[in-house]
């Protein structure tokens, strides 16, 4: 029995056609800009610990954002309720009753990017769900780029733009060609276990937003 095993291999897998749920919202409210403006000074504070070494070849920040700085936390609470109305997010517990999945956040960093730099393209499998933020960008900045999709599917960049996606999808950013700074708040989603065995008679499912 112990020359039993199975060989990995990546030769013959299959190319899939599926819908993904990517969602662009804005943020809203009266306090978005004093928001954006507290982000961006964490990030600043924070300042480059990666020098270069990921997928992003611009100023990296800590990976635990939300640790540290109240700003990352709220974001992460504002993503986390934006997860759970997602497609993906309904179940049902082993009694047939439905449930939601919820969500907390496993790691966040913040980004700067200025002109001539890129991220190259990636995933952050095994994580549920990533999301990316825009503190500060122009018109002119480097888009969102999802490579895999049929026809090459890009996000330009606002300030305020939130963009959630499952965390499985690689994508990437070009080359930022325009002078003005690309300022974004980054982070990774994964499955709260304890909340979510729990059923919608213990736990209320939260409602889509107005719109969906």
């Amino acid at each position: 029995m112990s020359n039993v095993y199975i060989k990995p291999t990546q030769e013959g897998w299959p190319e899939f056609i599926m819908r993904y749920p990517v969602k662009v919202k804005p943020l809203k409210g009266t306090n978005v800009d004093a928001f954006n403006k507290l982000l961006e000074s964490d990030i600043r504070t924070a300042g480059d610990r990666l020098n270069q070494s990921t997928a992003a070849k611009c100023l990296m920040t800590r990976w635990d954002m939300d640790q540290h700085y109240d700003s990352f936390k709220k974001l992460g609470e504002l993503v986390i309720n934006l997860a759970k109305t997602m497609p993906l997010a309904n179940a049902t517990n082993e009694n047939g009753d439905p449930r939601q999945y919820d969500y907390k956040v496993q790691d966040s960093w913040g980004l700067i990017y200025t002109k001539g730099q890129t991220c190259k393209p990636h995933q952050h499998w095994p994580h549920a769900w990533s999301f990316t933020y825009c503190v500060n960008a122009c018109e002119d900045c480097a888009p969102l780029v999802f490579p895999d999709v049929n026809t090459e599917y890009s996000v330009k960049p606002q300030t305020g733009q939130l963009i959630l996606w499952p965390a499985g999808l690689y994508h990437s950013v070009p080359e930022q060609e325009c002078g003005h700074e690309r300022i974004m708040a980054v982070g990774n989603l994964i499955v709260d276990w304890e909340k979510s065995v729990q059923s919608v008679t213990e736990y209320q499912l939260t409602p889509a937003p107005k719109g969906e």
